[in-house]
């Protein structure tokens, strides 16, 4: 898993990720498997406050309120069950990026992997402090105006009577906790899903580094062998190796798009439902409020998880894009006629470029981006229009 270290940490503290490397019958496996048990029910009892109390406001504006964040909150479960489920196919993708073909080979593609991870670990830093803020915004820079107004930050149901002190302080810190909880799974299942998209244009860029590099290679193998059937031989084990490697990598992309896609169209879903109550709450509260202050960070959270899947499903398509041209730029005067038309194939199949997916449906690219943010904006319309009449 050393590839995308921090999703997993941020997994494994919040309790919802095993580490792959702990024995069976060791006891830290088995106290984890009661931490996780009670991380797991602590999330789901935090939402199912959430949806009664939803379900039982008296008007719309309360209820929008409600609305937005509890389905942000019940997406989160869903995220959760998905890890719990897919665990063995995510760890089988992870894997994949550990096999001999994928693993970096010269200075060169020692750069453009250190460049890659690098980058993807930036991406988890950031949107963790961008989501933390926000859930701190929601809940510890309120905590004022909530005692004051006996209220809670997500959810003012719960199955007990919160005039008792105690109860009242558990709770509040109960949600608290939830929250920032929800934010940190969040975080980690988003960039997970945008760090192995990260991780799968690095695999292209270093394929098509080996493309150019391919001549060079064979060139140097001409000068070791001195008898033409071994020649032959090894440049035949070098294409087998190129090939296979050219097939791995599109087998990674495919079995990242299978694992993550209905939770991609979840995420989708969710975040343009979102974007517009966010946008409709915004337009009705005072906006030198606190409350204002923590509509907008949510909001951004909201935008940037929609973001980082267009954009990054668009960086695959475009590096995928770029296998064909590669192999073109290389000196083809000095391969062999059968390889030749070997990678002639490859060159054909890079015509149909990698696209990541969301559920079958809508084709991650910043167009798609795009088409979300004008449905958001009529939706938004919509509503307003329906709450003025």
């Amino acid at each position: 898993m050393h590839r995308l270290p921090l999703p997993f940490t941020l997994l494994t503290y919040c309790g919802y990720w095993k580490p792959t490397k702990w024995p069976a019958r060791s006891i830290k496996y088995w106290l984890y498997n009661v931490y996780s048990a009670f991380m797991v029910l602590l999330l789901y009892f935090f939402t199912f406050c959430a949806c009664i109390d939803s379900l039982i406001s008296k008007d719309l504006k309360t209820m929008t309120d409600k609305f937005s964040l509890f389905i942000s909150v019940f997406g989160v479960c869903l995220k959760v069950a998905n890890l719990f489920l897919q665990r063995r196919k995510i760890i089988n993708v992870m894997n994949i990026l550990l096999t001999e073909n994928c693993i970096p080979r010269d200075e060169q593609e020692r750069i453009i992997q250190k460049r890659n991870d690098n980058y993807a670990r930036k991406l988890t830093i950031y949107c963790e402090i961008l989501n933390e803020s926000a859930a701190f915004l929601a809940t510890v820079a309120q905590y004022n105006e909530f005692i004051r107004s006996r209220t809670l930050p997500v959810s003012d149901w719960v199955p007990y009577d919160l005039s008792l002190q105690k109860l009242y302080t558990i709770s509040l810190l109960h949600q608290t906790i939830g929250l920032m909880i929800c934010a940190n799974t969040s975080v980690a299942n988003e960039t997970l899903i945008a760090g192995l998209m990260i991780q799968a244009g690095a695999q292209f860029e270093i394929f098509c580094h080996r493309a150019r590099n391919l001549p060079a290679l064979l060139l140097e193998t001409r000068r070791n062998i001195e008898s033409r059937e071994d020649f032959k031989k090894r440049c035949n084990r070098i294409l087998g190796n190129f090939v296979e490697y050219h097939l791995e990598v599109y087998k990674f992309t495919q079995t990242v798009n299978t694992v993550f896609q209905y939770m991609i169209f979840l995420q989708f879903s969710i975040s343009s439902t979102v974007l517009c109550l966010s946008i409709y709450k915004m337009s009705t509260i005072d906006p030198f409020s606190m409350n204002f202050v923590w509509c907008a960070s949510y909001l951004c959270c909201m935008l940037t998880q929609v973001y980082l899947y267009c954009w990054f499903g668009n960086e695959v398509t475009l590096k995928s894009e770029k296998v064909g041209d590669a192999i073109y730029e290389m000196d083809w005067t000095t391969l062999p006629t059968d390889m030749r038309k070997d990678l002639l194939l490859i060159i054909a199949r890079s015509r149909r470029p990698v696209k990541m997916t969301s559920g079958h449906i809508v084709v991650l690219s910043a167009k798609s981006f795009m088409s979300i943010m004008k449905i958001t904006y009529s939706s938004y319309n919509l509503l307003t229009n329906s709450t003025s009449k």
